[in-house]
């Protein structure tokens, strides 16, 4: 045990709430009183079929850096996991032993990541949150308290609007400028100087074996060109926000009446200064009169302590 660690007793119950997304990762340590005592962050620890044991080592890692600041030991007495990728019972099963097993928390229960942002916006409230990370999911509470979900089924079955979106629109925007079969931007010497490549062979030869997370970490050069006023990253921006609009929209109907219904922004690409997150406000209000969208930030990993402490 590190020399500034001490072990928790029976009188101090120590408790781990943690957002695992697809590109980055984030744990709490505090107390049932929801005193954050430590926290970290990391890469992303997403939860995939057959990958419980490897979303744990990412966790893990970055639970033991948490405990330092905390000065306490883990395991912790209660751990609550908001991870991407996990929206079935049988992920949430895997990844919740793979937690046990690693040493983080002598419990742990594991929750889809939009649910998590859900109750830290609204906690038991009726409302909507949209969450645009590496995906993109939106989940919606209604007023007998029953959840709802729309999209979020991987890179492969949608996420649009998400990061996975947004790199692959700019890659595409690239190999098209680079042709003369679309308009000229700055997207392929961003995206070439962000991955420290020469030229375009090289970019090809890296999209051949690029993950899903790497081509989502390009999204923040078509956030930075539209910043910037380039009109292309602009079009790709409102194109993203019109798809995460529709998921919003889509949840819509569980909320009857004429009511005002809180929307709530969450995700590493809806930061409150983000371009995106901009436009989808803009296009929610032209779209959707109802949504009262708030202003807040959602930390998804104090929500899940939150909710451990209620466990």
């Amino acid at each position: 045990m590190p020399p500034t660690a001490r072990p928790h007793d029976n009188l101090t119950v120590v408790l781990l709430g943690a957002d695992a997304g697809g590109s980055h990762s984030a744990v709490a340590i505090g107390r049932e009183d929801g005193t954050v005592l430590g926290r970290a962050e990391g890469p992303g620890a997403a939860m995939r079929p057959g990958g419980a044991a490897a979303s744990a080592v990412v966790l893990a890692d970055i639970a033991r850096r948490a405990a330092t600041q905390a000065t306490v030991s883990l395991p912790v007495d209660r751990a609550v996991v908001g991870a991407a990728g996990a929206g079935r019972a049988q992920e949430q099963q895997e990844l919740a032993a793979a937690l046990v097993a690693a040493g983080i928390a002598r419990a742990a229960r594991v929750l889809a990541d939009a649910e998590v942002a859900l109750a830290t916006a609204f906690r038991s409230a009726p409302g909507i949150i949209i969450t645009a990370g590496t995906g993109s999911i939106a989940y919606a509470r209604d007023a007998a308290g029953q959840l709802h979900r729309c999209g979020g089924y991987g890179w492969q079955l949608g996420d649009e609007g998400g990061g996975y979106w947004l790199g692959r629109r700019a890659l595409d925007a690239a190999a098209r400028a680079r042709d003369g079969r679309g308009e000229g931007s700055t997207l392929l010497a961003r995206l070439l100087s962000g991955l420290g490549l020469e030229g375009f062979d090289d970019l090809v030869r890296w999209t051949a074996t690029a993950t899903p997370p790497q081509v989502a970490a390009l999204a923040p050069h078509v956030l930075n060109a539209a910043r910037e006023g380039e009109a292309l990253a602009l079009r790709i921006l409102s194109d993203a926000a019109a798809e995460l609009a529709t998921l919003v929209r889509a949840l819509e109907r569980f909320f009857p009446g004429a009511d005002e219904i809180p929307v709530a922004l969450a995700g590493g690409l809806l930061f409150a200064t983000s371009p995106l997150a901009a436009v989808l406000r803009q296009t929610l209000a032209a779209e959707m009169p109802r949504a009262r969208l708030q202003t807040g930030p959602v930390d998804t990993a104090v929500g899940a302590l939150r909710l451990a402490a209620l466990s």
